[in-house]
């Protein structure tokens, strides 16, 4: 075989072209490689999370208590009385009831319950000129009747279900439980 021959059967070179590393950012005057964040960026980005979730704690409860009209928008299931429907730990929203046409019998309500002063959610199952009679879904009995004056709200309904946010109510209920003074019976 000729040189010639060997040429043709031969693969074709190709030139390797090797570049500096320019592309890294560099402090010419430390020879160190640039910070990509500055500290006071970093500080601005992190106050302005803060600010975001300041808002988002404080103004959505005032939000929805002028959009929802009730001075309680949202409620924590603290029993499974209203299970399947409301599970315990789920929060729930509540819309004012301006009156009392408004209230229908299968209604899931809010109202104040004064035989342990706390609020109670269930269904309402019976209207009377001047009563309401509630009953809790899980439950076997129905509720004290209740006038029409303790009635707080009733959940909102989204897509034929009350609108609600499971295991919300758990963190709730438990922060909560870290405000209340703990009733210490026991004497020094």
């Amino acid at each position: 075989m000729t040189d010639k021959e060997l040429d043709t059967n031969a693969q074709p070179q190709v030139e390797v072209e090797i570049k500096p590393e320019s592309e890294k950012p560099f402090d010419l005057a430390q020879g160190k490689p640039k910070k990509k964040k500055s500290f006071l960026r970093s500080f601005l980005n992190l106050a302005s999370y803060v600010v975001i979730i300041l808002v988002i704690v404080l103004g959505l409860p005032k939000f929805l208590t002028w959009q929802l009209k009730t001075n309680y928008p949202m409620a924590a299931i603290t029993s499974g009385s209203m299970w399947p429907v409301l599970k315990q730990g789920d929060l729930v929203f509540i819309k004012g009831v301006q009156n009392r046409d408004q209230i229908q019998v299968g209604d899931i309500i809010v109202f104040q319950n004064r035989a342990n002063n706390t609020l109670t959610i269930h269904r309402v199952i019976k209207l009377e000129e001047k009563k309401i009679t509630t009953k809790g879904d899980a439950n076997f009995t129905e509720d004290a009747p209740v006038d029409y004056t303790d009635v707080i709200g009733e959940t909102v309904i989204f897509r034929g279900k009350p609108l609600r946010i499971p295991f919300l109510g758990s963190v709730t209920v438990f922060a909560s439980s870290l405000k209340q003074p703990k009733n210490d019976s026991g004497g020094k």
